[in-house]
C-alpha cells in the first residue's frame, strides 16, 4: 500500500464549462492543476441548452485559456437555461439520472481503488455514495465544498466522503465539530489563483486600451465579479459612476437584465460589456486604473465566499477594493487589497478617491499583490491536495 497512489480522477461539476462563470474558471483550473501533478482526469459536466452565449465543445479550453491536458465529458443532460437561469428540478434530475447511467457505463473503471471520484455537485455524488455503499465500486470519494448548511443532506453526503476539501477554517471548523468529521479528512486548500499560465509582464496596457478604444484622458474602474441580476453590488457601482466627472466605470460580464437596467444611456459614464472569454476578460482586468469586487454581506459571504477570478485582479497590478468579509480578510494581506464596508456606497467612493489621490502607494501594493498571486497556483494547490490525499489514502 506504501508505493501505491491516486491515478486518476474523475471531478464531476454542478455546471457546464460553455459559460465561464467563476465556479466554472475554478473547476477548469483545477481538472489543469491535477493534470499537470501526473493524473488521468476526466472531468463530466452536464449539457446545457441557451439561447445566448454559445460556445462550441471545441471551444472550450480557449474559454478558458488552460492548457487541454484533460479530458471533459458533457453529459447528454436535458436542461435548458433561460434569463440566466435553469428549473431546479430539471437540474437535481437530470445530473442524477445522468450521473447514474455515466457510472454504470463505465462501472469497471470505478471499481478501482487508486480511482478518485471528486465532486463539486450534492446531486450528481448520491449514484456513487450508493454504490460503494453496496459494495460495487471501491473508488475513493472527495468532495469540494465552498459552503455547508447545518441539515441532515449536508451532513449525509459529508459522512460519507473518504475526504473533503475545503477553502476556508469556518467550514474546516463546522465539518470538525458540527458533522463530527475526522480531523484528518478535511483538508484545508491552500490558497490558489489563476496565475499558472499567464504572466503580467506580456500585457501591452497601452495596446489593450486601444483595442477597447478606451479614453486615454479617463481613468476606468472596472466591476469583473458577480453581474447576473441587480443587485446592491452592482446599484452601487452604477451610483458611484455619476459621482465623478474624469472616470469611467465598466461592468464585465453583464447579462441581459443588466444592460436592460443600466444600458439606457443615463449613465453617462458606465460602460457594460456582455461575457468574455477568459483572455478577453483578463485583458479588461489588465487594462483598469482601479478593481473593485464588492459583495453583500450574508452568512456566505461572510464566511465561504471564493472569488473566482481574484487571481486575474491581483495578477493585474492594479489596485484592488474588495468588501470587508471574514472570508476575504483570511485569503488578501491587508497590505495588498483595500478593503470597504459591504453595501456601502459612501466608502466605495471614498475609497475611489483615496486610491487616486495616493495612486504611487497603491501601486506598490497592487505589484506586491501580483507576486503573491504568482507564487500561489492552482498547480500548487492541486499538488497539496493529492499529497494529502495519497498520505490519507495509502499511507
Amino acid at each position: 500500500m506504501g508505493n501505491s497512489k491516486i491515478q486518476k480522477l474523475f471531478y464531476i461539476s454542478p455546471r457546464d464549462m460553455r459559460k465561464n462563470r467563476a465556479d466554472a474558471v475554478h473547476i477548469m483550473y483545477s481538472c489543469a492543476g491535477f493534470s499537470n501533478e501526473g493524473l488521468d482526469v476526466t472531468l463530466i459536466t452536464p449539457k446545457v441548452s441557451r439561447e445566448n452565449f454559445k460556445v462550441e465543445f471545441k471551444d472550450i479550453f480557449s474559454l478558458y485559456d488552460v492548457p487541454e491536458n484533460f479530458k471533459i465529458v458533457e453529459l447528454n443532460t436535458k436542461i435548458k437555461e433561460f434569463n440566466n437561469k435553469s428549473s431546479v428540478l430539471s437540474l437535481l434530475v437530470n445530473r442524477f439520472i445522468f450521473n447514474l447511467f455515466y457510472l454504470i457505463q463505465h462501472l469497471s473503471v470505478f471499481r478501482s481503488k487508486d480511482v478518485v471520484v471528486y465532486s463539486k455537485c450534492y446531486t450528481s455524488v448520491i449514484p456513487y455514495i450508493l454504490f460503494k455503499f453496496f459494495g460495487i465500486i471501491r473508488c475513493k470519494l472527495v468532495f469540494e465544498t465552498p459552503f455547508l448548511q447545518d441539515n441532515r443532506y449536508h451532513k449525509f453526503i459529508m459522512k460519507r466522503m473518504d475526504a473533503i476539501v475545503v477553502m476556508t477554517s469556518y467550514v474546516q471548523e463546522f465539518l470538525i465539530n458540527k458533522f463530527k468529521i475526522a480531523t484528518n479528512k478535511v483538508i484545508k486548500c491552500p490558497i490558489r489563483f489563476q496565475s499558472d499560465y499567464h504572466q503580467k509582464s506580456e500585457v501591452n496596457k497601452t495596446k489593450i486600451r486601444e483595442e477597447l478604444n478606451w479614453d486615454e484622458n479617463f481613468k476606468y474602474v472596472v466591476y469583473a465579479g458577480k453581474a447576473g441580476k441587480k443587485s446592491t453590488r452592482i446599484q452601487n457601482f452604477v451610483d458611484a459612476s455619476n459621482l465623478f466627472d474624469d472616470l469611467k466605470f465598466v461592468i464585465v460580464g453583464a447579462t441581459e437584465a443588466i444592460q436592460k437596467a443600466y444600458g439606457d444611456g443615463s449613465n453617462k459614464n458606465l460602460i457594460l460589456y456582455p461575457f468574455q472569454t477568459y483572455p478577453q476578460y483578463l485583458n479588461m482586468v489588465y487594462a483598469a486604473d482601479i478593481l473593485v469586487s464588492t459583495y453583500e454581506d450574508n452568512l456566505y459571504n461572510r464566511y465561504t465566499l471564493s472569488p473566482g477570478k481574484g487571481g486575474a485582479y491581483l495578477q493585474s497590478e492594479n489596485p484592488v477594493i474588495f468588501s470587508d468579509l471574514p472570508c476575504l480578510r483570511e485569503r488578501f494581506p491587508n497590505e495588498l487589497v483595500s478593503f470597504v464596508k459591504p453595501n456601502d456606497l459612501d466608502d466605495l467612493v471614498l475609497k475611489i478617491k483615496e486610491i487616486l489621490q495616493q495612486y504611487p502607494k497603491f501601486k506598490v501594493s497592487a505589484q506586491k499583490a501580483a507576486d503573491f498571486a504568482s507564487q500561489r497556483t492552482f498547480t500548487d494547490a492541486s499538488k497539496a491536495i493529492i499529497d494529502k490525499l495519497n498520505t490519507l489514502f495509502f499511507n
